[in-house]
């Protein structure tokens, strides 16, 4: 039976802890709380929690809460433990009780508490000890809705407080102690700091030895009682760290306590050197904290604070001494000068740097000696100094006794209503500056011309293909015309018609790069889009490379051309196959960032918010760092030649930048290439997006009138017989004013199409004046660079739309008949 008992209480009281051991041994029988078999659940539970746990936690149990406690908590009790087990909570603490016994109330309440290293005087080393402890009391309940007990999980954070508070204190102290200049200075930093500290010492006095004699300073007003005290004996001045009790009849200044300091510590304020000391700190000793091993640590280091700065009193005191050889000997302009800009003193150094003597410039004013283009701003500098703060790094230009002139850099004071100023000649740093920077600017002009020289070559040979694919084609196609020959007309129409359109396509990629390409913005999901081009990306590449399309967990969209999108994004799929000639992955990740201020490129700015990202990763061979320094410039290229243009990468980084994004690459030879298209997120509900179909461009189904104003002739020629033969009544105008004078006097028209770049009255002005005749005209502007002609597509109102030369004939046609077959606008 004893056997059954010992497991039963083993199961109580877990574990091989000190405190395990002790519980199951104490006579529980003979407390109010009785047989620990018969004890509830709600007890049991919590203290095997407590006993195998070893954070610091007490619990208490009953109507006077009998005191439970475990190993990590023993330190705390100190001298109490043992003998609190099963001890009523008021008894065990019963010097703090009262800071907590609302708290308790709370707790039998059935709520919570919980304290931030809270202060208690906890007498566990024989006397009220200075502790601070981070705790929560919770309820324990003895079935339901009653609390029977409470669990206490503390944190004693007693160190952590006082040494926070201590390096508060040193680093107050090296503060305070910055620039001062004067002894009164250093014990005036000194009150300050321990006006804010008056617990590790109740109070502080500084004796200072003066030529012998001793000058003794409080260090607050309590203590100022106590500069004419009789200390013992020997303290002062003192040699070396001394404890000693202070008298308990007397009444000490208590600082932050209630209670006066029953000991205090005298040290040396060391001096430099082997010079003897400059003076003794007289502290008083914290009486909660009695023994305290680190505060002699502590002293040490303030009165090591106090050595340094009087140090530099007695340096600034010997510089006092020395100014007067200084201004004898400076190298540099020192003068002072008064509000009404008088020079009342100046060194010898004015002759050798200006020439004229110093008595030919004291008494006279700034305007002597300024240059006169530089005196306004000199006499505005110097009521500057006199009022609203220093100077430094002002430059101005004083005449020198030959008729030139120095740059001066001024750096000034102010004292008494006096300037004090000295001023570097910086004549020579100003040539060399103006000489490096005629220098750079050559420099820039040469880098512009090649690059000027760069783009122009890769232009030119482009452009020189194209145009002998189109020459070439219609020569032939005009001498079989001369023959009476048809039969590969079409052939080389067509080898006309694809060159054309590779032209056009190298002035889009030029338009992208230099970010002034017509764009059609609108509500893109990345993610959707790249999945309706699977099919189209897995036709791109060979069979050995593997496909692999990452969908973002986050559906963010962005506003953007969707069709630039595609091509940006075929673009780099092109580039990672042709980087993999052997095979390997590639995979398209579509996510999501937030980029801050300063996160984007330095070359590509942006502004800070979330990001749609897209990024083209492949295997393939990678770049090496100068490779990849260079791939966004025009016409770069690292294929073959005739293998690329060198206007893919470029034409991605003018697209991500129109689109308000930006675009990055990480690569490393060998190990493939990341590129990363950042557009910024938008919100609303992206548009459907797929691949365009070509269209049935047929006649049209309803005439209409439209009047064409072009200026180029062969291109109003085509626009107008394109128009015509699709059914349309056609008036056609060579320029602005004629064109308004048509809208004016021909009644109704269904449509304005008109160039943007016109002369006399541009495209964008006969709208708006056509506009002002019939609200309801329908508009389609037509223009080869749109940007330049009208600064962004904002000003697009309803009822207008925009095309881009060079145009399909069956594209415009297309676009005529959309417009005219739409309800006719409502314009308010």
């Amino acid at each position: 039976m004893a056997h059954l008992q010992q497991e039963t209480l083993e199961s109580i009281f877990p574990g091989h802890s000190e405190m395990a051991q002790r519980m199951r041994a104490h006579d529980w029988a003979a407390t109010p709380l009785g047989d620990p078999l018969l004890w509830p659940d709600g007890l049991k539970i919590p203290l095997r929690m407590l006993l195998t746990s070893r954070f610091e936690m007490w619990l208490g149990w009953g109507d006077d809460l009998r005191f439970f406690y475990n190993d990590a908590y023993i330190p705390t009790l100190g001298l109490k433990h043992g003998g609190a087990l099963g001890q009523p909570f008021h008894q065990v603490w019963a010097e703090v009780y009262a800071d907590v016994a609302d708290q308790v109330a709370h707790v039998r309440a059935g709520e919570a508490t919980w304290n931030k290293a809270l202060l208690l005087l906890l007498e566990r080393s024989g006397y009220p000890e200075e502790t601070y402890h981070s705790f929560s009391y919770s309820p324990l309940y003895d079935g339901p809705g009653r609390v029977g007990g409470m669990l206490c999980v503390v944190s004693e954070e007693t160190e952590r407080v006082i040494g926070e508070r201590r390096l508060e204190t040193l680093r107050g102290l090296g503060m305070r102690l910055v620039g001062v200049g004067s002894r009164d200075e250093v014990r005036r930093a000194l009150c300050d700091v321990f006006e804010d500290n008056p617990y590790d010492f109740p109070f502080v006095l500084l004796a200072l030895d003066h030529g012998g004699e001793t000058e003794m300073l409080a260090c607050s007003a309590a203590a100022v009682p106590l500069a004419d005290h009789r200390w013992p004996d020997g303290l002062l001045p003192a040699e070396h760290a001394v404890c000693f009790a202070l008298d308990p009849e007397h009444d000490w200044p208590r600082g932050g306590w209630s209670v006066a300091p029953c000991e205090a510590m005298a040290l040396p304020v060391p001096g430099i050197g082997d010079q003897p000391p400059f003076g003794t700190l007289i502290f008083a000793l914290n009486p909660h904290r009695r023994g305290d091993p680190e505060i002699a640590d502590f002293a040490r280091l303030i009165a090591g604070q106090l050595s340094g700065a009087l140090a530099n009193v007695s340096a600034l005191d010997a510089e006092r001494r020395r100014a007067d050889r200084i201004w004898s000997h400076s190298r540099d302009l020192i003068i002072v000068v008064d509000a009404d800009s008088v020079f009342r003193a100046v060194t010898p150094s004015w002759t050798t740097i200006l020439g004229h003597a110093p008595e030919d410039v004291v008494g006279r004013r700034f305007a002597d000696f300024v240059v006169p283009e530089d005196l306004a701003g000199s006499l505005a500098a110097l009521a500057k100094a006199l009022g609203e703060a220093d100077l430094t790094g002002y430059e101005s230009r004083f005449r020198t006794i030959d008729g030139g002139f120095r740059w001066l850099s001024w750096h000034t004071a102010m004292e008494d209503g006096l300037v004090y100023a000295y001023g570097r000649d910086i004549t020579d740093q100003k040539n060399n500056a103006a000489a490096l920077a005629a220098a750079e600017d050559a420099l820039r002009q040469a880098q512009k011309m090649e690059a000027v020289g760069q783009l122009t070559g890769g232009i030119a040979h482009d452009f020189n293909n194209l145009l002998t694919g189109i020459i070439g084609s219609l020569e032939l196609m005009r001498r079989k015309a001369a023959r009476g020959l048809t039969a590969d007309v079409e052939r080389y129409a067509e080898a006309a018609t694809v060159s054309a359109e590779r032209a056009a396509a190298l002035t889009q990629r030029l338009l992208a790069f230099s970010r002034r390409q017509p764009l059609d913005p609108k509500l893109v999901e990345p993610a959707a889009l790249i999945a309706g081009m699977a099919d189209l990306i897995h036709q791109s590449v060979s069979e050995t490379i593997r496909v692999r399309l990452d969908p973002p967990a986050d559906r963010w969209v962005t506003r953007c051309d969707p069709h630039q999108l595609e091509s940006a994004v075929l673009n780099l799929v092109i580039n990672a196959r042709d980087a993999m000639p052997g095979g390997g992955d590639l995979s398209i990740i579509v996510g999501a960032i937030a980029i801050g201020p300063g996160d984007a490129p330095i070359d590509q700015p942006a502004a800070p918010g979330d990001y749609v990202t897209i990024a083209v990763r492949d295997t393939g061979h990678g770049m090496t760092a100068d490779v990849a320094d260079k791939v966004f410039e025009p016409f770069f290229t690292t294929k073959a030649i005739g293998a690329g243009t060198g206007l893919g990468l470029s034409m991605i980084y003018g697209f991500a930048r129109q689109s308000a994004g930006f675009v990055t690459i990480e690569t490393m030879v060998g190990a493939g290439t990341t590129v990363t298209l950042c557009l910024p997120r938008a919100s609303g509900e992206a548009a459907a997006t797929g691949r365009r179909q070509d269209a049935d461009f047929g006649r049209a189904t309803r005439g209409g009138r439209i009047v064409v104003v072009e200026d180029e002739a062969s291109v109003r020629a085509v626009i107008v017989d394109a128009l015509q033969e699709a059914g349309y009544e056609v008036l056609e105008a060579i320029d602005g004013p004629s064109g308004l004078a048509l809208l004016r006097d021909i009644g109704h028209v269904d449509l304005l199409l008109t160039d943007v770049g016109l002369p006399g009255l541009d495209g964008r002005k006969l709208a708006e004046a056509g506009r002002a005749i019939d609200p309801s005209l329908r508009i389609l502007f037509v223009t080869g660079y749109a940007h330049r002609a009208t600064g962004d597509d904002e000003w697009l109102m309803p009822g207008m739309a925009m095309l881009t030369k060079p145009f399909a004939v069956d594209g415009l046609v297309e676009r005529v008949r959309l417009m005219l077959e739409r309800d006719r606008p409502r314009l308010d």
